[in-house]
């Protein structure tokens, strides 16, 4: 895809053009109002909410940490079922087989109840905002301060491409917009309400977004286990026509373990769930939050890749992107209005990831980095860079999404393996080693991230397997570090005791 000029997709008066402008898309259909009501509703919800969420850093961060358990296991939810869970998963099993999808989706099923158990109490007791802030803390070091910030910039907005990728295939597919402006329209509406309504705006979205989408996936495989014309089950029949479906194919045993410890590791550490856990009412509701959230997610991942990539074999055994596999059967399967409805759950599902990962990403620049430089600025002065840093990242973002790659799940799952490499190994170590020193923290830090990028782009390296290498190298790094540091001090012995009660 061509990346064109970002000037020439946008409307003199306002983006909302390009969903009305009957010379380059004719008629405004069914699915096109949907979506229009759909995207004026967030907005709406986080204009509504900006007079209360740019007060403060607390209710801009964290929602005031008022989020109850079931508004923040649907947010949850809604956050880590991204377009890659909906588009990307879906177009991975469909391509590299139902096992390899399996492999990374049962790593999260795993990284829920741990993170519940070895993060959730401690990191909300700590009360903050950001991985950062914990780290920083626990490691105080300028290495730790500015390099989890940069890392973390680095790895979201990667990330945020893969979802922008979705978002802009589902408005080419099922609603006839060019690419690029389905990605310009989309990206525009989030970076609205996400940079004035902050937490709050993400919480209630992404609570909208998640009821949604599970109304929709769950509902598409009701419908088709139902409405099909076959004599066995879709997965049976799916594999009898192509075997490949159902086999360990492509990839090595190394990429299968791989995908699954990154998402195993990475619910722990990732900014938009921390965040989430640091939202939340008490340590209680953070747990259940959590576990809640991942039972919701497994009902709808099952549901996805045991019906709905089978039909889609079925159906469109030959496409070319394997990422479409859903919207062709959606495309194919239902009337306009229940088209416009998933197109707004395909949205839902980028948008709710992105939304947090936006947030995340504006808290690395505005809190953590120039926070840190900067950190006796009026509050006035912080609301406007706290809007201004998410405006940055997101259109820095849509710029790079002009031109993504072709599966969406083995990018952002590589650029979180950056992530899980550098962060997961100090995290542990500093909530539960109460001896790990600042140059053990910052030798698993760097020692993980270093061996992570030098395996990652080593010629013929199974995709995804980097992690295996990184993770003991960054055990390493913290072990080796921790006989040169110095001693921990008392005050932080005694404020990690206190996040365990």
């Amino acid at each position: 895809m061509a990346t064109g000029h970002i000037y020439g997709y946008l409307s003199p008066n306002s983006f909302m053009d390009i969903l009305i402008r009957q010379k380059q898309f004719g008629q405004m259909t069914l699915e096109r109002i949907i979506l229009a009501i759909y995207l004026l509703a967030c907005m709406f919800i986080g204009l509504i909410v900006s007079k209360r969420a740019l007060v403060s850093d607390d209710d801009y961060w964290v929602g005031g940490r008022r989020i109850g358990i079931s508004m923040n296991a649907l947010a949850i939810m809604a956050a880590l079922a991204s377009g890659g869970s909906i588009i990307g998963v879906m177009g991975l099993a469909y391509s590299n087989g139902i096992p390899f999808a399996l492999a990374l989706f049962s790593g999260a099923v795993i990284g829920f109840p741990l993170a519940s158990i070895l993060v959730a109490n401690p990191l909300r007791n700590f009360g903050k905002y950001t991985i950062t802030d914990f780290l920083a803390f626990r490691f105080p070091h300028p290495i730790i301060r500015i390099g989890v910030p940069v890392i973390i910039l680095f790895s979201f907005t990667i990330y945020i491409i893969a979802q922008l990728k979705a978002a802009g295939i589902t408005a080419e597919s099922l609603l006839g917009f060019p690419y690029h402006q389905g990605v310009i329209l989309f990206t525009v509406v989030f970076i609205i309400y996400v940079s004035f309504g902050g937490m709050l705006a993400v919480t209630w979205t992404d609570m909208f977004q998640g009821a949604l989408m599970i109304i929709i996936v769950l509902g598409t495989a009701f419908y088709l286990t139902l409405n099909n014309d076959l004599t066995v089950a879709p997965l049976i029949e799916a594999t009898d026509r192509s075997s490949d479906l159902g086999l360990l194919k492509q990839q090595s045993i190394t990429s299968y373990i791989g995908s699954f410890v990154i998402w195993a590791a990475a619910i722990s550490v990732v900014p938009h769930i921390v965040m989430r856990v640091y939202s939340s009412k008490d340590s209680y509701s953070a747990k259940l939050s959590l576990n809640v959230a991942i039972l919701l997610y497994s009902v709808m991942i099952l549901s996805s890749l045991l019906i709905i990539v089978p039909m889609g074999k079925i159906l469109f055994p030959g496409l070319d992107d394997a990422d479409m596999v859903f919207l062709r059967v959606i495309e194919s399967s239902f009337p306009p209005i229940v088209r416009g409805l998933a197109v707004a759950a395909v949205i839902a599902a980028v948008m709710s990831t992105t939304d947090a990962l936006l947030l995340a990403c504006s808290s690395a620049v505005a809190h953590d980095l120039i926070g840190y430089f900067l950190p006796n600025l009026e509050e006035r002065v912080k609301s406007r860079i706290r809007v201004y840093s998410t405006w940055f990242v997101g259109l820095l973002a849509m710029a790079f999404a002009f031109n993504p790659p072709a599966l969406i799940t083995i990018f952002y799952s590589s650029a979180i393996g950056i992530l899980c490499a550098g962060l997961f190994v100090p995290t542990i170590a500093g909530i539960w080693w109460k001896q790990a020193n600042t140059t053990a923290g910052i030798c698993a830090f760097l020692f993980g991230i270093t061996t992570y990028i030098i395996i990652q782009f080593l010629p013929g390296a199974p995709p995804l397997s980097a992690i295996l290498i990184a993770l003991p190298a960054s055990v390493a790094g913290l072990i080796l570090g921790n006989q040169f540091g110095g001693r921990v001090s008392d005050s932080i012995i005694e404020s990690m005791s206190k996040l365990h009660v």
